[in-house]
């Protein structure tokens, strides 16, 4: 995928897709969780004030919206190389792992706090944080995503 910009609608129809799998998964609405504006859904998840982030099947990350890649100090290419796990540090893999292994059994999780790392070594705290299994509208995974907005330097 491009990164998102005015050639290409800044990635609106995947956007629009993350979207539907979060409402569909928790029962939620992401475009009022996040303030998105429908109008202009890929523009507004671009350079909106929160991390909006997925990964693939593969668990490479696929998507990652501006906030998401400037805490993680990452270009697109990069991130479109970057195995998920990567963003939590190697003493906090585990404990991501188990997050993910219960998004996979439940569908989303809610409230999360965890530990990540960007990839020039800064450690923060990601706080209250939404994931949940990407799902298309005939039931198909195509990844994971999260949502939040909270994040503290450490």
């Amino acid at each position: 995928m491009d990164q998102p910009s005015s050639a290409n609608d800044f990635q609106s129809a995947f956007v629009a897709k993350l979207v539907a799998s979060f409402d569909r998964a928790t029962g939620g609405d992401l475009v009022r969780e996040a303030g998105l504006d429908p109008a202009t859904l890929g523009r507004s998840a671009w350079e909106g004030q929160f991390a909006l982030l997925s990964h693939g099947s593969d668990a490479i990350l696929a998507y990652a919206n501006r906030f998401a890649l400037d805490l993680w100090e990452m270009d697109w290419q990069t991130m479109l190389t970057t195995p998920s796990s990567a963003t939590a540090p190697p003493e906090d893999r585990a404990t991501r792992a188990d997050l993910m292994a219960r998004v996979a059994r439940d569908g989303f999780a809610r409230h999360y706090t965890g530990r990540r790392v960007s990839t020039k070594g800064l450690l923060f705290l990601i706080q209250d944080v939404t994931v949940w299994t990407c799902k298309d509208e005939n039931g198909a995974v195509f990844g994971a995503g999260a949502f939040f907005s909270s994040v503290k330097i450490l």
